[in-house]
């Protein structure tokens, strides 16, 4: 009906999964048909089901885009409003045009604004965030978008308010840290200090790389860079550290498979990389430096740029050694050629770093490595900071635009089907139908997302009707009205409190 809840529960693959599939088109009945109304569902195009029911699956697929793209794509079906162009491209889009036409094609210009604003319940884009940033909070995903946010490096020319205001929030945090007695948490980027929870190619170089001359992965074979080392006598050392990095490397991991998870820690090679650096170690055994080609040297310097004394515990860097990388720094900084001044940005604690993520802007330094749970903890302490500094917003914008690769691979199972939910929510359908849709949370969660969700359905103007094939049958107490399957065959179907007392499958489930 109209607005009603109900609730679809039963063992794995016993039936509720296939009922929604053809609800929504995706398995035909091999009888019988299924109505709205008098209309069989596979009678109706589709751009009526299409806009009139929204879907999340448990295996919940993301394209390659932002996240604002995947948010979006259930309320784009035509272009709504078309671009203006200057008048230098009106001829060329006549031709496409005349050309799709021709060729039997669509002539939708893929341009023009395809979003429709107001089956989001929304004027228009700039009201966009008053419909996202809601579902994003009542999915419980706001948090890993600001995360998302904080993670990424912006343009000043793109976001100027944020940028000018990275330094407020740097203080603002430092002054939070030592009030909560937290001070030495994250150790800051000091000019004159080497900063032990820092990579080595961070203490020498204290900036971050803007273009590809100092990438970590051509850094060894630049010559200014190269330059520096020798000047500072430290080419020898560099190289004699990554001969025993390379060497307990393949002592610790040359015998496990390339997918055992001790190589998630490993920094300083792919696990496809230790076959060649064994076959390095065995060409260099014996022989010098001088002895090594130039590309050699630089693929074992390389190993060096990522080590981190307190979490790799070689014992290769002491105190003496820190010291010359310290001076190393200055010869760096203070000699850079001005071709290169564009390929590199300082550390500087009063200024925004365009190369660095925000939350390295914010942090200009590194969390400790015994702190185990600080992480999580910095977390909550940035995002109160931003809410305090009116910037939570800005940052969510920034999260919304991180690209989640392909088919989603770069956010979890859990925010994948978070994200792919708040889609279905965006389109404010008639049906919402979720097939085991938070199957990768725990329950806690899925009990509040579900609850967040019935409160936004009967929040809204047209009240949507909810089917829902859940994981955990104890969530069905919310719903109107319960359906129970086993093996194919409906077992049960009624109000949560009659099928408790009087129905023994539905019972077994909950037990």
């Amino acid at each position: 009906k109209p607005g009603e809840l109900v609730a679809i529960v039963g063992p794995a693959g016993g039936g509720g999964e296939a009922l929604v599939e053809s609800f929504i088109k995706i398995l035909r009945p091999l009888s019988g048909k299924i109505t709205l109304g008098t209309d069989d569902i596979f009678e109706l195009p589709e751009s009526v089901t299409g806009r009139r029911m929204s879907y999340a699956p448990s295996e919940a697929y993301l394209f390659q885009g932002s996240i604002r793209d995947n948010l979006l794509y259930g309320l784009k079906h035509a272009p709504l409003r078309p671009p203006v162009y200057e008048q230098s491209a009106v001829a060329t889009r006549n031709w496409e045009v005349e050309e799709a036409r021709k060729s039997g094609n669509p002539s939708l210009d893929i341009r023009g604004d395809w979003v429709d604003y107001r089956a989001a319940g929304v004027a228009g884009p700039e009201d966009l965030p008053d419909s996202i940033l809601p579902v994003l909070n009542l999915l419980l995903i706001a948090d890993d978008i600001v995360d998302l946010g904080m993670r990424s490096i912006i343009d000043p020319a793109d976001h100027p308010a944020l940028a000018r205001r990275i330094v407020d929030l740097r203080k603002a945090f430092r002054k939070r840290l030592e009030a909560e007695n937290l001070g030495e948490v994250v150790v800051a980027f000091e000019p004159s200090k080497y900063n032990q929870e820092a990579t080595l190619r961070q203490n020498l170089l204290f900036g971050a790389a803007t273009g590809p001359a100092f990438a970590d992965a051509t850094l060894a074979s630049n010559a200014y860079f190269r330059s520096v080392l020798e000047k500072s006598e430290l080419s020898q050392e560099f190289y004699n550290m990554g001969l025993e990095i390379a060497s307990n490397v393949v002592d610790l991991f040359g015998d496990l498979p390339p997918d055992h998870p001790f190589f998630h820690n490993l920094t300083f090679m792919a696990p496809a990389e230790i076959p060649t650096y064994q076959a390095l170690l065995n060409r260099l055994q014996g022989r010098g430096m001088e002895a090594a080609s130039e590309a050699d040297s630089a693929r074992i310097i390389t190993l060096t740029f990522t080590y981190v004394e307190p979490r790799h515990r070689f014992g290769i860097l002491d105190e003496a050694l820190m010291a010359r990388i310290v001076q190393a720094r200055h010869m760096f900084l203070d000699n850079l050629p001005a071709e290169l001044a564009g390929s590199f940005s300082p550390y500087d604690p009063e200024t925004y770093n365009d190369a660095a993520s925000l939350i390295d802007n914010v942090l200009l330094g590194r969390i400790r490595h015994q702190h185990a749970d600080a992480a999580e903890h910095i977390r909550v302490i940035v995002r109160d900071i931003l809410d305090q500094l009116g910037l939570h917003d800005d940052v969510i914008n920034i999260g919304l635009d991180f690209n989640v690769g392909v088919g989603g691979r770069s956010l979890t199972v859990g925010q994948r089907q978070k994200i792919s939910l708040a889609r279905a929510l965006l389109k404010r359908a008639d049906y919402l139908i979720m097939n085991r849709a938070l199957s990768a949370l725990d329950n806690q969660a899925q009990k509040t997302i579900i609850q967040n969700v019935i409160a936004w359905a009967r929040g809204i103007s047209h009240q949507p009707s909810i089917i829902s094939v859940l994981t955990t049958p104890a969530l069905s107490v919310m719903f109107d009205r319960v359906i129970v399957f086993d093996r194919g065959v409906t077992v049960g179907d009624g109000t949560y409190d009659r099928l408790v007392a009087e129905n023994d499958a539905f019972k077994k489930l909950l037990v």
